[in-house]
């Protein structure tokens, strides 16, 4: 990789680290991390979302709406609930970055969709 291009990255980096996103992330991130309970618990939610994602289910939105109920708790939580917002919009804008360099650089990925 050039010089050029790693110091193209450092400023998308920081650019990415000034967002709203970002920083209401990290802040929230801060906040939780002092309360181990939520921490924890909200970890025990992302683990099982990511893995209820990944996998094929015969129902998936009985499923869904089963997980949710499961985990009620954290969305009363004023913290936990903001917490999963702002992760949420963060995770949308590293997406959507994400995209824009898929579609815009010219990586073959028609396999994909055989």
């Amino acid at each position: 990789m050039s010089g050029e291009t790693q110091l193209l990255m450092e400023q998308l980096v920081d650019a990415v680290k000034r967002t709203q996103e970002y920083n209401q992330y990290q802040t929230l991130l801060e906040n939780v991390r002092k309360r181990p309970e939520i921490y924890q618990r909200i970890g025990e939610f992302r683990r099982r979302s990511i893995a209820f994602q990944m996998t094929d289910h015969a129902n998936p939105i009985e499923e869904n709406n089963q997980l949710q109920k499961e985990f009620a708790d954290l969305q009363v939580n004023g913290l936990a609930n903001e917490f999963l917002a702002a992760e949420h919009q963060y995770c949308m804008m590293i997406k959507r970055m994400q995209g824009y360099f898929l579609e815009n650089l010219d990586l073959a990925l028609e396999f994909l969709d055989e």
